[in-house]
C-alpha cells in the first residue's frame, strides 16, 4: 500500500486532532476485538496516515489508513456514549464542566448531574437546564457542549 502524500497527512491532522472522539465504521483486520460503532479518543495522526485511538474498550489499535475507516461523533446517540464515558472518568475534584467548560471547584460529586446525560456539570449549569425544561431558556443540545465541540474544533484534548 502507497503511503499518503505530506497534504493529507495534515488534512487528517487537521480532521482528526488530538482529543477528537471518532467511532469505527470499519476496521480491515480479522483478528480485532473492537466492534464496529465503537468509540475512541484520538492520540495523535503518525506520518503514514494512521489515525492513533485510545479505544474506550482499553485497546491502542491504530485506524490504518487506507484500510480501515472511522467518522467523528456526529449523532445524538453517539454524543450520548461520548458523554456517558466523559462522566464514567470525570476527576473527583475541580472537573471540568462538560456544558460551558468551565472549571467545577471543589469535589465533582457536589455538583449538578445533568438532565441530558449521566455527567456532572456545573451548578450554573444545573440552573440553565432547569430552566430550559421550563422553556423559559433555549435549550442547548449535548452536541454543542464544550465535550463534544473542543476537541473536534483542534481545541486539543478535552479534559473533564
Amino acid at each position: 500500500m502507497n503511503s499518503p502524500s505530506r497534504e493529507i497527512v495534515e488534512w487528517l491532522r487537521r480532521e482528526y486532532p488530538v482529543g477528537c472522539r471518532i467511532v469505527l465504521d470499519v476496521m480491515d483486520d480479522p483478528y480485532t476485538k473492537i466492534p464496529v460503532g465503537s468509540q475512541a479518543t484520538v492520540t495523535g495522526v503518525d506520518d503514514a496516515g494512521n489515525i492513533m485511538c485510545a479505544w474506550d474498550i482499553g485497546s491502542s489499535l491504530f485506524i490504518a489508513y487506507g484500510a480501515d475507516r472511522c467518522h467523528k461523533v456526529t449523532t445524538e446517540e453517539e454524543v450520548k456514549v461520548t458523554l456517558d464515558w466523559y462522566g464514567k472518568h470525570q476527576p473527583e475534584k475541580d472537573a471540568r464542566c462538560p456544558r460551558c467548560g468551565e472549571i467545577m471547584p471543589g469535589p465533582t460529586s457536589r455538583h449538578a448531574i445533568s438532565r441530558r446525560a449521566n455527567i456532572m456539570i456545573c451548578d450554573m449549569d444545573g440552573m440553565r437546564e432547569a430552566l430550559e425544561d421550563a422553556r423559559i431558556m433555549k435549550s442547548l443540545p449535548p452536541m454543542d457542549w464544550c465535550a463534544i465541540q473542543l476537541p473536534q474544533n483542534g481545541g486539543g484534548k478535552w479534559r473533564g
